[in-house]
């Protein structure tokens, strides 16, 4: 007998309960492939932010080495050191933290954590380095050979408020550059006076040297080691005639101040959209491996650490640099980088 099955009515399509339940799964399923998505992105935007912040800390740091190895002087925490740091013109250039501090030069130790009541920690780096030399031949055919240097400062100066205990960020690394300054001892090593005094109009007045190159204008002779306080150590060359004066003629200031060069007067992390990390960053930022910390004031050292250690012909120079992100959302990204340095002291 053949017969034809057929379904009642009621089993036709699908019940509402099924459609609510599939409606539910299917959004579960956006849901969870939405937050993979943007978890993912997340993610990518942190490894890219990671990525940029070592960049520019590896970079930084090594501009500062590539320096370091030209150095002539390294200044220290101590009567020269500060002496000098005081006759930088920063006018026109970012404001140091208030709590800024060179490193204490340690002849006969390595590089340590600092203790309390023995700290050799500094949060700046300043130094002379070698600029160019300078050959000369003179009317009277004498040749002469002139060093000429640069005083360079690296510090730390407050953005957006500066440091604070609500974030870890806002500070940025001023890099300045200071005006030449001939060698003393190359200068008083020409006994003829005449030839001296062309020695000097030539330097003043920036003209071709022997090997046809012309050189940035300089006017200031220093002597390497001595005190600025003492008469003699800084000597400005009178463009009428090359004489030296112990005092600054016009237009400088009287008395003494080593002004920037023109493009020197430069933040090295502000325009990258990136900080120094402050002492307020959390412990695994790596700040304050070296010096002792202080939250007092505008705080110390935050994530710029210089030591110097060594005899006057072998120091070594501890640069250690935290650099952060920006970004007031999401993971703070961040950069932990040291390196040593080999440097003259002369």
């Amino acid at each position: 007998m053949n017969r034809t099955d057929t379904k009642p009515s009621g089993a036709a399509g699908y019940s509402m309960i099924e459609l609510v339940i599939s409606s539910m799964l299917l959004a579960l399923m956006i849901g969870a492939v939405a937050t993979l998505s943007v978890s993912g992105g997340q993610a990518q935007e942190y490894s890219r932010r990671l990525n940029r912040v070592t960049e520019i800390t590896q970079q930084t740091i090594d501009d500062m080495r590539l320096e370091i190895v030209s150095s002539m002087r390294l200044f220290s925490n101590d009567t020269e050191g500060n002496e000098n740091l005081a006759l930088l013109d920063l006018s026109n250039a970012p404001a140091p933290l208030d709590d800024i501090r060179l490193p204490t030069v340690s002849a006969n130790e390595t590089l340590r954590q600092d203790t309390t009541g023995d700290e050799i920690t500094g949060n700046t780096l300043f130094f002379a380095k070698f600029a160019w030399s300078d050959r000369f031949v003179c009317t009277s055919s004498n040749e002469y050979l002139v060093d000429v240097s640069r005083w360079v400062y690296y510090y730390l100066a407050p953005e957006d408020g500066g440091p604070d205990p609500s974030h870890s960020i806002g500070i940025n690394i001023v890099h300045w550059i200071s005006e030449p300054l001939i060698d003393a001892s190359s200068i008083d090593r020409i006994t003829d006076s005449d030839d001296q005094k062309e020695v000097l109009l030539h330097l003043f007045n920036a003209t071709p040297d022997a090997d046809g190159i012309s050189h940035d204008p300089a006017e200031v002779v220093w002597e390497r080691g001595a005190l600025p306080s003492v008469a003699g150590t800084l000597r400005h060359i009178d463009s009428s005639d090359g004489t030296l004066s112990d005092t600054p003629l016009i237009p400088r200031a009287d008395p003494w101040s080593i002004v920037g060069r023109d493009d020197s007067l430069t933040g090295l992390l502000s325009y990258r959209h990136h900080s120094v990390a402050s002492i307020y960053s959390r412990d695994s930022f790596g700040v304050s491996r070296y010096a002792v910390e202080d939250a007092t004031g505008a705080g110390f050292p935050h994530g710029f650490e210089i030591q110097v250690v060594g005899p006057s012909a072998a120091r070594q120079v501890l640069i250690h640099l935290v650099n952060s992100s920006t970004q007031r959302s999401g993971h703070l990204a961040w950069s932990d980088m040291q390196l040593s340095v080999d440097a003259r002291d002369l």
